[in-house]
């Protein structure tokens, strides 16, 4: 069986071997990108590691993030016996393999294919910027990309013979993803839909299918945020409620999707319109789908349901509660049902065309279309490659941090973590990550007893990098009006401050 597998798929192989030397050959200068997160999630492996359980670098429970992508971290750094930012180049490598590879089995069984078409889109996934990206960074969408590919794999399994063996598998797995990213909630909510519209199993049936798979899949995210509740009092930690209205939602949504085509469109009307439409089509191909049953139990169905689920809950969500700025990070998982739904009919159209030199100009004319594109995607990466090969991944481990002259002197000088003074710090990740020492965060403005808590101090250090400021926490005018601040150290990039009472 897995002979023929990879004999049927020794295309998606090759790409695959490509994909992986490409994230080594981005992360070869300084190692793999890290940010803020990234922090979080190896700081809770090294935690798990050392037999500390869930804490992350303040030594405070983690209870922002989901738990399985640190405790998967955990394991491949305790099986290997290395510590997991060394590891990340070549486990995030093998990540983007596996699932380029994957891509490779899911495309080879579309409804309507050829090996052309199969091989162009493969291209076009290993050279994707967007994937890179992605691929580049200690982020936990590398592991939930995956894990989204596997459900496509074992849904259609189960869509082929409705047997509880296949719907367990997807619903463990679906429970895997909810408890990487909470967004993995799409999974089960893409599962629960593709089950109601399922004209192939009785209504009572479906039901017990609908309850079975939903239980399983919200399963570990559930024990998840009942430990939250359990150690710190909030399922999530504290979130702020969203201040981006829901169409200019939209329109970072739509600037996003137009990267991905290559097109740079910069009028906000424009990105609105095109994300609308696009949204609107896809749902009419999965009532097209519903309404067609041979084509309902499709690799091409299951992605187009995923990417509306996924795409909606993001927009909304985002309106609701507040995120980051919608962008390629936070919508990368819906990249490729996006790739797989935009191409699939293109083999069948040309199919369609019953005079053959309107079938070669078809060829032709979408096979230069796939060719653009991938020396887009090509100009792209090389412009990336040839920064990172010399100042590192953007992020923490980006030259402009490791060659800090106020990092530096913290390597240098870590008698200043020894005292018993209270330390703030405006980038306390990277002061963790870069000395090793732990720091305060300088709280957000919008918890006032965050606030009043700093205020409270009769004394403290403050270590301030003038670097990439998050406008939500304190900044240096808010602090000065509550403390008298003696300046200790000054640099090129950031300052050492004593902090005391007015």
């Amino acid at each position: 069986m897995f002979k023929q597998l990879f004999k049927v798929n020794i295309d998606s192989l090759f790409a695959a071997i490509f994909g992986f030397v490409l994230i080594l050959l981005f992360s070869k200068h300084n190692g793999i990108g890290i940010s803020p997160d990234s922090i979080a999630y190896s700081a809770t492996a090294r935690n798990l590691i050392a037999g500390n359980g869930f804490i992350d670098y303040t030594d405070m429970p983690l209870v922002v993030f989901p738990l399985f992508y640190p405790f998967f971290l955990a394991v491949i750094g305790f099986v290997f016996n290395t510590d997991i930012i060394q590891l990340a180049p070549f486990l995030n490598a093998f990540l983007y393999a596996s699932v380029i590879f994957l891509s490779g089995i899911v495309i080879e069984n579309f409804k309507y294919k050829t090996k052309l078409y199969k091989r162009v889109l493969l291209i076009l996934i290993t050279l994707s910027p967007s994937l890179i990206e992605v691929y580049t960074m200690l982020w936990s969408e590398t592991l939930f990309i995956l894990l989204s590919l596997i459900f496509f794999y074992f849904f259609r399994k189960y869509f082929q013979n409705h047997n509880l063996k296949s719907l367990s598998i997807a619903a463990i797995i679906s429970a895997l993803a909810f408890d990487t990213r909470y967004a993995g909630i799409t999974l089960i909510a893409t599962g629960v839909l593709l089950i109601f519209f399922d004209k192939n199993i009785r209504w009572q049936l479906k039901a017990l299918h609908v309850v079975y798979f939903g239980s399983i899949g919200v399963s570990l995210a559930a024990i998840n945020l009942i430990r939250n509740v359990w150690v710190v009092g909030l399922a999530t930690g504290m979130r702020q409620k969203g201040i981006t209205p829901l169409m200019k939602n939209f329109e970072y949504s739509g600037n996003v999707l137009t990267d991905w085509f290559s097109l740079d469109i910069h009028n906000q009307l424009i990105l609105k319109i095109i994300f609308f439409l696009i949204l609107i089509l896809f749902v009419a191909f999965f009532v097209r789908n519903v309404r067609h049953w041979k084509a309902f139990y499709t690799y091409e169905n299951i992605a187009v349901s995923f990417f509306v689920v996924y795409v909606l809950f993001i927009v909304i969500s985002s309106t609701i509660s507040r995120y980051e700025t919608i962008n390629n990070r936070l919508l990368a998982p819906a990249f490729l049902p996006f790739l797989f739904i935009s191409t699939c009919q293109i083999p069948k159209w040309r199919k369609s065309l019953s005079q053959r030199h309107l079938s070669w100009i078809f060829l032709g004319f979408t096979l230069g279309i796939g060719v653009l594109f991938a020396i887009s995607y090509l100009s792209v990466n090389e412009e990336n490659l040839e920064y990172m090969q010399e100042t590192g991944i953007p992020g923490y481990s980006e030259d402009t941090w490791e060659k800090s002259r106020i990092v530096n002197y913290l390597q240098k000088h870590p008698e200043i973590f020894d005292n018993d003074s209270i330390i703030y710090s405006n980038h306390s990740q990277a002061v963790y990550f870069l000395t090793g020492n732990q720091t305060i965060s300088l709280p957000e403005r919008v918890y006032r007893i965050d606030v009043h808590e700093f205020e409270s101090h009769p004394s403290a250090l403050l270590i301030w990098f003038n670097m990439d400021d998050n406008p939500d926490l304190l900044n240096i005018k808010e602090i000065r009006r509550m403390k008298q601040m003696k300046r200790l150290k000054t640099f090129p990039d950031g300052a050492i401050f004593k902090l005391t009472n007015r």
